[in-house]
């Protein structure tokens, strides 16, 4: 019998190693049925241990919905061998520490955990094949492993994808002159939550560790790529892709700036080898071009220091087809809300607008209240306020998701393992050619 076909009681039981990242206490958020109240923590005694444990506290305290996590906190050193050693659950959930952790995620397999773990899993090319290995021992041990992947589950996201593969409103996707995709996304290095200002680690700047900004938030724009374009396929990272171009370039902060984002007073000596002067010089920011089975992409990730009006991010997805083309926009124009448009190309408004309305009756049954508003040169979806989920809740869905195949529920789609590599591959051979080592 293989290890993953072994349940260890009628409860799942999480265990979280070393959550460095809030995305670990989000996973949290919300009860989950099915899974014991009861957390194992393995970490150093940290300040990064104590906001984690304040997050799933005020979970716990919500007045809507609150969780009920018993937090079972197991300190000192060498946090992952302890936590191998008692095997205090069968699921393992991972966050922070990017240019380890798919070691770590190999180890947790090996040793059979199932793995939950926030992205990026591999930020160097010359980790590559610990992934391709780590995948290899997931299949073998009948292991579920899964990175959180947010985006796919943005209801914008989904309807960009509904439209895109309309023949009838789309036509073919453009396979000459521009892209048949475009993303692009920038996020800001100072940024208000929740009417708050975000203290950045300084660890965040330091890219040997946290990663280029292609290999950490774009992996998230390289998977849409994918999953838009050619949806439920797998996409082979040896065959399919054809990498054509790839740029970086730095952001620029100056002390004060890096004292807004961060709260520190001082350069750390951390830091020493990306300061310049008076300056810190970040390579957060950084294009790629590839083809996947002909179609040509353009993905676009950029670190400002602030990109909107209180650090609100910008996000921008184009497809392209002979027909029409469908432009997701997060701007100041829509208030710093996503929103999809609809542009004729060889169609008229009023043969378009047919064609919509027909989509939006088809889809009204899965997005109920779904509606088409005409300006001029282009439609607009109209998108209720409750079918706009939130990033936060996207955590919980992809946690549930994350148990219905452990649970035997749901198989791992088959094409997820190789758009697992792809992803991966384009995003640490895109750095890894804008810096010349090709």
């Amino acid at each position: 019998m293989k290890i993953g076909d072994l349940m260890t009681n009628k409860l799942n039981t999480f265990v979280q190693l070393d959550p460095g990242h809030f995305h670990s206490a989000l996973v949290l958020k919300e009860p989950l049925e099915g899974v014991s109240s009861t957390i194992h923590i393995y970490a150093e005694l940290d300040q990064v241990l104590l906001n984690h444990l304040t997050l799933v506290s005020g979970f716990n305290q919500k007045v809507e919905n609150p969780s009920n996590w018993k937090l079972e906190v197991h300190t000192g050193p060498d946090s992952l061998a302890r936590m191998i050693k008692e095997k205090t659950g069968e699921a393992v959930i991972i966050a922070g520490h990017n240019r380890t952790k798919i070691k770590t995620i190999l180890v947790c397999l090996e040793n059979g955990f199932h793995v939950l773990a926030d992205k990026p899993w591999v930020i160097e090319a010359v980790d590559f094949p610990i992934l391709e290995k780590a995948l290899k021992v997931a299949q073998e041990k009948n292991l579920v492993v899964m990175d959180i992947m947010t985006e796919r589950w943005e209801v914008v996201s989904l309807l960009q994808r509904e439209l895109s593969n309309s023949l009838d409103i789309m036509g073919p996707f453009l396979k000459t002159g521009r892209p048949a995709l475009s993303l692009r996304s920038s996020h800001s290095l100072c940024k208000k939550v929740n009417g708050l200002q975000l203290k950045r680690p300084v660890s965040f700047f330091d890219i040997a560790g946290q990663g280029e900004g292609l290999t950490d938030v774009g992996i998230h724009l390289v998977d849409l790529s994918m999953w838009l374009l050619f949806p439920d396929k797998g996409i082979c990272h040896k065959n399919d892709i054809r990498i054509k171009s790839a740029t970086r370039w730095p952001t620029i902060l100056d002390l004060s700036q890096f004292q807004a984002a961060t709260g520190q007073e001082k350069y750390p000596s951390s830091l020493d080898e990306y300061i310049e002067g008076d300056c810190l010089t970040y390579f957060g920011n950084n294009t790629v071009d590839y083809e996947i089975h002909g179609l040509s992409i353009h993905v676009d990730t950029r670190w400002d220091f602030m990109a909107g009006p209180d650090g609100l991010d910008t996000y921008s997805a184009i497809t392209r087809g002979e027909k029409a083309r469908i432009e997701l926009r997060q701007n100041e124009a829509t208030n710093f809300e996503s929103e999809i448009f609809v542009k004729p190309v060889s169609h008229s408004m009023d043969q378009l607008q047919l064609l919509l309305e027909a989509k939006v009756r088809d889809l009204s049954g899965k997005y109920e209240g779904l509606g088409l508003v005409r300006h001029e040169g282009e439609f607009q979806l109209s998108i209720p306020k409750k079918l706009r989920t939130g990033h936060e809740s996207h955590f919980g869905m992809i946690t549930r998701q994350f148990l219905s195949h452990l649970r035997k529920e749901s198989p791992i789609p088959a094409w997820e393992f190789a758009n697992h590599l792809s992803r991966y591959f384009i995003t640490v051979e895109g750095v890894k050619i804008s810096r010349g080592a090709v």
